[in-house]
């Protein structure tokens, strides 16, 4: 039997952050990120406006993808 000291948590965050911003209507807002667990389990998930409706979870690769993505429309030039 394990007791409940032994007991390791489901999901451990590994790392957290923030970032402040603005909506579209100007409201203020802010994306929290943080990874839960560890190894290849682990997962990054972005919460925006610490809502739970509004997380994404992301694999590593995933969350690589949208590094990338924000990294090329911040490059893009306007036309």
């Amino acid at each position: 039997m394990v007791s409940v000291a032994d007991a390791r948590p489901l999901s451990e965050e590994t790392f957290r952050a923030t970032l402040q911003g603005r909506t579209t209507d100007g409201e203020p807002t802010t994306i929290i990120v943080t990874r839960q667990g560890l190894g290849h389990a682990g997962r990054v998930w972005l919460t925006f406006d610490g809502a739970l409706k509004t997380t994404l979870v992301l694999t590593d690769q995933e969350a690589i993808g949208l590094v990338g993505l924000v990294s090329d429309a911040t490059g893009a030039r306007s036309r």
